[in-house]
């Protein structure tokens, strides 16, 4: 029998909270019924992570699948190698430090009998962070609604939920870093999926695992050339619109 949801934690040198944190989310999970199936995806990781992560797997069988790449801040590729793996037709993702409330695994489970995908929402839920992570997230927030038309107000890897039979087809176009949300988003919006989007909580203050500066760029830059190629595709269709004048010879 396929257990009630399949849960993706992207790792990168996780070795100080991997074990204790996968115990405490199987507990969470235990107490309220759920038979879940935790997929654990290291991507370059160079600590006791790779160990420790083998380790569940090997005694937590059915519980525990874990794979490793070894190119850091790929977690795009991580998901996308994830889908095929997941024993559940439900993929949520949740981060290592389990920053995010976890009502919102049964909260999203609940959703995604309607929708395709649910977003969860720091910004519209709470948050407690430092004041640059928060405005650097609010200006990329802000700019992804303004130049893709994007309703949504979270991109971050964590804190998502996925119906994998509606997103399965939108993988050959995802990112391989962490774009890979943004590209998800967009292209379900595109293809009418069904898009929810949920309030939470999250208190993270922990080093994040990602260099914040060359994230930044790198996200900003992506953002970019989608304004560009979006740009591209409007001028043909505009050209080609009713009533448009054809030069003259």
């Amino acid at each position: 029998m396929a257990p009630d949801l399949s849960i993706l934690i992207p790792l990168y040198n996780e070795q100080d909270i991997l074990v204790p944190n996968v115990c405490t989310l199987l507990r969470f999970l235990s107490a309220r019924g759920l038979d879940a199936q935790v997929l654990l995806g290291s991507n370059g990781s160079t600590d006791a992570t790779t160990h420790l992560g083998a380790m569940l797997q090997e005694t937590l069988p059915r519980t525990v699948a874990f794979f490793h790449i070894r190119e850091r801040g790929e977690v795009g590729r991580i998901f996308k190698l994830a889908i095929p793996r997941a024993a559940s037709p439900f993929l949520i993702c949740m981060d290592a430090d389990l920053s995010v409330d976890l009502d919102f695994i049964p909260k999203t489970l609940k959703l995604l009998d309607q929708s395709d995908i649910v977003v969860g929402s720091k910004q519209s839920g709470s948050q407690s962070r430092s004041g640059l992570r928060r405005l650097a997230s609010t200006l990329f927030i802000r700019c992804a609604q303004a130049v893709l038309g994007l309703p949504y107000d979270d991109y971050s890897i964590g804190a998502k939920g996925y119906r994998i039979d509606a997103v399965t087809a939108l993988l050959p176009v995802l990112a391989d870093d962490t774009n890979y949300v943004l590209d998800l988003l967009k292209g379900a919006k595109g293809n009418g999926l069904r898009i929810s989007v949920l309030p939470t909580a999250c208190a993270d203050w922990r080093r994040s695992r990602f260099r914040l500066f060359r994230e930044g760029l790198v996200r900003f830059r992506y953002l970019a050339g989608l304004w560009v190629r979006e740009r591209k595709k409007a001028k043909p269709a505009a050209s080609n619109a009713p009533g448009t004048a054809s030069p003259l010879h």
